[in-house]
């Protein structure tokens, strides 16, 4: 899934002696759509290392920090489709610290597979961007599923992150991510466990961004699957 941050602004128009008051609405919708080399999800390919198609929309209140949204890709399993459906509530501190709690539901359409593949998790997040030089934005998260994707157990992830603002809207992020899943139904009794990472590089235009990053894993994430190159292109309206 995508993380998205909304903003609010106000404008105020004042003329002679009438005063016209025009303020933006606190619903706010936007959408995002993107072509991808590959689909990963912490790490793992969900496409066989084939191209994917991604987009989705999402519906923000700004007073009270509620937001809701979908978004969708095509996988490469025994499906061919994912959805998934969020929401949650964001807000920032009067120190500058970001933070996000949610759920999110992990839908797959035409599965019929049991143990289910559908699943629901929780997360929390927190971040904070460090003003002067680069701007270093950092962040950790945590997310919680009582009933891991294809499992009858539950499933723990822990990431953290680094960003920097390099000049004329270039963008360097690091990555790294580590998933632990309990259950006996496709892995054997003892589950698995895993540590990913990444390092990207991306470029803003405008609503359009550009991104590559180099991607791999420990051993038990699968093999060659985790080890990758992808390279995207996406638009926010």
């Amino acid at each position: 899934m995508r993380n998205t941050i909304l903003t609010l602004t106000t404008l105020i128009l004042v003329s002679g002696a009438a005063s016209v008051r025009a303020e933006v609405s606190p619903h706010q919708v936007s959408g995002n759509i993107g072509l991808f080399t590959d689909y990963l999800y912490r790490g793992s390919s969900q496409t066989s290392e084939k191209a994917a198609v991604q987009g989705g929309m999402d519906y923000s209140h700004a007073p009270s920090g509620f937001y809701l949204g979908t978004w969708a890709s095509n996988v490469d399993f025994a499906e061919d489709l994912e959805i998934d459906v969020y929401g949650g509530l964001s807000g920032e501190l009067d120190g500058g610290l970001s933070w996000d709690v949610g759920g999110l539901y992990y839908i797959y359409p035409s599965s019929d597979a049991q143990p289910e593949e559908n699943f629901f998790e929780v997360y929390a997040s927190t971040g904070y961007t460090f003003p002067g030089v680069l701007e270093p934005s950092v962040g950790l998260g945590i997310a919680y599923s009582p009933d891991f994707f294809g499992e009858d157990g539950d499933g723990v992830y822990l990431n953290g992150s680094l960003d920097l603002s390099l000049p004329h809207g270039f963008g360097l992020s690091f990555y790294v991510g580590w998933q632990d899943v309990e259950g006996d139904q496709t892995t054997g009794p003892e589950g698995f466990n895993y540590t990913h990472y990444s390092i990207g590089i991306s470029k803003s235009l405008g609503p359009l961004s550009l991104s590559a990053s180099w991607n791999d894993a420990d051993d038990d994430c699968g093999g060659e699957i985790c080890e990758a190159l992808v390279g995207s292109i996406s638009m926010s309206f």
